[in-house]
């Protein structure tokens, strides 16, 4: 099983250090938690990624300002006979959003969400996993004066040919219709008011398609929204941290598990992951625990496909934390590897 790792290579605002030189490639060894290099390729600010499993294609933006090119470039990932992995640039397109920060593939399109200037665009990929046509451009609408919006994540309900979009910077979950050719339509009446100054930042849905979890940037909150009826609904609202902590909290990334039981959020601020039990029956948060993540501000983290490990993206001092994960959803630390450069992204690819 192959780690490909998105990260910072530009120093970013507070302090967050940008070492690294593109994108990078390690084997993950599933029995023994290991990782061991095994390739990169050199591209600007790969802060996220998203995989092609079946043509075998990693996506990743550029997260800059318009003078900086943002964009997204497409490569081939190829296993060498000698294990190494190469990358092959198949083609990158310019994107009119300031700070990409996100993006989905869903089915023959891509899907961009800028965090600047508060905006999504839908480009076309064609039969060989190129990037294609720009097919659409949205502006997210403002709703108060002083929050602009703020893209920073998108999810696809296939159920409901949906896409739902956290904005970060008007607390809202916007939902978007999806036409035959790949546009997005905004469901204006839909949209879910989340606590004002929470900034939802990622979500991730349930397992059984009925839930949305969102982890917010402030206030150490986490949030569950049903999406059972034609209109979404917040259902739930749970701290992640202890109360005393909340008010410089810096949420980053979520994640559930296949039995949506176990829910995991990372924390910058505190460079910790807590574990928390949900029950969507009643339904309830219930805090587990809270771990040191093994480094300094983990942004990115991800369950293993097997569902037996948990790794986080740390940032600041470059390190990648691997945890076993045990009976119940419990976490235990591995062990740390180091060197990893200004990691940001973790996404799996079979081979």
């Amino acid at each position: 099983m192959l780690l490909l790792v998105g990260a910072y290579t530009l120093d970013m605002e507070d302090g967050v250090p940008g070492r690294a030189r593109g994108i990078s490639a390690y084997d993950f060894y599933a029995g023994e938690g290991r990782l061991e290099f095994r390739g990169y390729t050199p591209t600007v600010n790969p802060s996220y990624l998203w995989v092609d499993e079946a043509r075998k294609i990693v996506y990743a933006i550029r997260e800059c300002p318009q003078e900086g090119g943002p964009g997204v470039v497409a490569y081939r990932v190829i296993r060498e006979r000698n294990r190494s992995v190469t990358f092959e640039k198949i083609n990158d397109v310019h994107t009119p959003g300031d700070h990409p920060c996100h993006l989905m593939g869903i089915d023959d399109t891509l899907v961009v969400s800028s965090y600047t200037s508060g905006t999504l665009d839908v480009f076309a990929r064609g039969t060989e996993g190129e990037l294609g046509e720009h097919l659409q451009h949205i502006e997210l609408p403002p709703v108060r004066p002083g929050h602009p919006p703020r893209a920073h994540c998108t999810a696809f309900d296939r159920r409901r040919n949906r896409a739902y979009v956290c904005d970060l910077g008007s607390d809202r979950l916007l939902v978007f219709d999806r036409s035959g050719d790949g546009c997005l339509t905004l469901l204006a009446d839909h949209g879910v008011e989340l606590p004002e100054g929470s900034g939802p930042r990622h979500l991730a849905l349930h397992p059984s398609g009925d839930y949305a979890t969102i982890i917010c940037e402030y206030h150490g909150i986490t949030l569950l929204v049903d999406l059972k009826e034609d209109k979404p609904r917040l259902v739930k609202s749970a701290l992640y941290l202890p109360e005393r902590a909340v008010d410089r909290a810096s949420g980053a990334a979520i994640t559930t598990d296949a039995s949506g039981k176990n829910v995991y959020v990372s924390d910058r601020k505190y460079s910790v992951v807590t574990a928390l039990r949900l029950d969507v029956r009643e339904p309830r948060y219930q805090p587990r625990d809270t771990y040191p993540s093994g480094g300094e501000r983990p942004r990115d983290i991800n369950l293993s496909p097997d569902g037996q490990w948990l790794l986080t993206a740390n940032v600041s001092d470059h390190t990648i934390g691997v945890f076993r994960v045990q009976a119940g959803g419990v976490l235990q630390l591995h062990h740390v590897v180091k060197k990893v450069p200004s990691p940001t992204c973790l996404k799996w690819m079979k081979g």
